[in-house]
């Protein structure tokens, strides 16, 4: 795969934990990220042969180029401090991470906080992309019909961790945030657990760069 195609493969992930599941290493052949073509086998034991690169990998150019986790958290620091970095942000951070084994500091970011201005993450927001670099959803209960109410609630206080008391108050004060950035197994859950009881949700998904499309609740 080419940077884009790889860094669309991580993100695909619910979370970190998947990433450390469904791939073994990250390989790629030299050259510098932007260029690279890479290579996630499912596990270890595909990714090495006896410690070694299997034979037809070598012949394709391909080398060890990083763990899944640590390629993953160069994506993450390098959204959190720029997040509408380009293609070419994330492959100098990881070329970077590569070379010196330390994260690319972004020129302006505040060391101690390494994180973009509220203005930069506002911005991203605003162009539907998220946080994080896994897809993430906000959840609304939008609309309840009267009769519905009592399901509403009960529906609330259990994901809310709310008395059916205060739940049900909230419900009388729509729109109610059941969720906000959430990943996409929770927003999953939650839209299963009010489809259920005849109520559906409002979801806007964001995906995790500049590129990708909005995602949606599978």
């Amino acid at each position: 795969m080419d940077l884009r195609q790889t860094l669309d493969s991580i993100a695909s992930c619910n979370d970190d934990g998947e990433v450390w599941e469904r791939y073994g290493w990250v390989h790629a052949t030299d050259g510098g990220a932007l260029t690279a073509h890479f290579w996630l086998p499912a596990s270890e034991e595909e990714a090495f042969d006896e410690d070694a690169l299997p034979a037809a990998a070598r012949a394709l150019g391909l080398s060890s180029f990083l763990e899944p986790a640590s390629f993953a958290d160069v994506l993450e620091v390098q959204k959190r401090q720029r997040p509408l970095s380009s293609l070419q942000d994330y492959a100098q951070a990881l070329d970077y991470y590569a070379e010196y084994d330390a994260f690319l500091q972004v020129p302006g970011i505040d060391e101690a906080l390494g994180e973009a201005p509220a203005a930069a993450q506002a911005a991203a927001r605003e162009a539907g992309v998220g946080p994080g670099i896994f897809n993430s959803f906000d959840v609304v209960l939008a609309a309840c019909p009267p009769p519905q109410l009592k399901d509403a609630a009960r529906q609330v206080a259990l994901h809310l961790s709310l008395s059916i008391a205060e739940a049900h108050a909230r419900c009388q004060r729509l729109p109610l945030c059941l969720g906000e950035q959430v990943d996409g197994r929770r927003a999953a859950a939650l839209v299963a657990a009010f489809a259920a009881v005849g109520i559906p949700l409002q979801v806007r998904g964001f995906g995790p760069f500049p590129w990708s499309a909005e995602p949606s609740v599978q």
